[in-house]
């Protein structure tokens, strides 16, 4: 086996979206390509197509090589274990971030561009007075202080302040819940599966609540599987670049608080997880930037077992490398008549056939905590 792998190598090349995948044109942004050996008898990866090299993608084949490679890395990944790191920011309770901060998103452009109007109107307001466009009432400009201002600006400023408040009180809001709960959390759910290949149409699932609290509704699961991003100093070698250098596009620079420089799962956008307070332990589940999951199954409070629908196509079983990291997990989801729903998370281990995976579009989402559930 050792000698047969000899010449092997495993040639990734992906295109990983930013932080706000919509913001960007995904031709225009570089390609990651990265080459690996084989060595000795390990375990071959599957061959991975998900999404076309035109857009954001991520491609992972096996190829023979006649080249000398000394200078190449060799490929490791781990798939009989979750690491440690995954199993510290993607497990256990979960808060839903208000919708309160999805909410104001929507209004800030309708702000933005009130404001900007207001501020173009009053540089033509004289002509438009005289043509009959612009009601002299709401012509010239106010005194405040020292300073003049446009009375159709001032119209438009309380707009454009309301969702900067609703944030604000999203972000206390979410504040005293996650100290709430801290003080007060409830058991963990034993949730036990049966089959773990994801070939299957359907997982097999049991799930028992050892704690049963007062406003507590319903109880629904589904099955998500998604690639948690790239390890920023992988990413930044097959990009050709080196960490102090100008970034790439669609990455940040990276965080030096320490709260999220430990959190992150990989290249690290900030701004993705709202006001939360000093603890290490975040209580805000971070998406997937390219994630899918299966319909949503309705749970028996009392417990029991419940067949889950697994995501739509051919995604590969679990594994864990710097470049290509894919992670499923079931989701428990409590709807509580106070505080918003919790969410319990148990990473899985999915094996897979070693069959080509191929998906012809990456499902991309926004990372932004507040955006991920709907």
């Amino acid at each position: 086996m050792g000698e047969s792998n000899s010449n092997r190598i495993v040639e990734v090349s992906l295109r990983w979206p930013p932080f706000d995948p919509n913001t960007v044109r995904a031709s225009e942004l570089p390609i990651a390509r990265e080459k690996f050996q084989i060595v000795g008898d390990s375990e071959l990866p599957c061959n991975i197509s998900i999404g076309n090299e035109s857009g954001f993608h991520i491609h992972r084949k096996l190829t023979q090589s006649k080249i000398d490679l000394s200078d190449v890395r060799e490929w490791k990944t781990l798939t009989e274990r979750i690491p440690r790191r995954v199993e510290r920011e993607r497990s256990g309770w979960f808060l839903l971030p208000s919708k309160l901060h999805r909410q104001s998103r929507r209004l800030i452009p309708f702000a933005v561009v009130g404001i900007i109007a207001s501020l173009a109107i009053h540089s033509f307001e004289p002509a438009l007075v005289n043509w009959g466009i612009v009601d002299q009432s709401f012509a010239g400009s106010v005194r405040l202080g020292l300073l003049d201002y446009p009375i159709l600006l001032l119209l438009f400023l309380p707009i454009f302040f309301i969702p900067i408040m609703m944030r604000l009180s999203a972000s206390i809001w979410d504040f005293r819940r996650t100290r709430k709960f801290r003080t007060d959390s409830p058991q963990d759910p034993k949730i036990s599966i049966g089959n773990q290949s994801c070939l299957e149409s359907t997982a097999e699932i049991s799930v028992e609540f050892p704690e049963f609290r007062e406003g507590w509704n319903a109880a629904s699961a589904y099955i998500q599987v998604g690639l948690l991003n790239p390890r920023r100093p992988m990413l930044l070698h097959a990009l050709g670049r080196k960490e102090g250098q100008q970034n790439p596009p669609g990455i940040s620079t990276p965080l030096s608080i320490r709260q999220y420089a430990h959190s992150e799962l990989g290249t690290g956008f900030g701004e993705s997880t709202p006001l939360e307070g000093p603890d290490t332990k975040r209580l805000f589940l971070s998406p997937h930037s390219v994630q899918a999951r299966g319909d949503v199954t309705e749970v028996p409070l009392e417990g029991g077992k419940v067949s889950l629908p697994m995501p739509d196509g051919n995604w590969p079983g679990s594994e864990y490398h710097p470049l290509i990291a894919v992670h499923w997990e079931v989701i428990i989801r409590i709807k509580r008549d106070h505080d918003g729903p919790l969410l319990f998370v148990k990473p899985l281990l999915m094996k897979h056939d070693g069959s080509d995976c191929i998906i012809d579009d990456m499902p991309t989402q926004s990372g932004r905590s507040e955006l991920a559930d709907s």
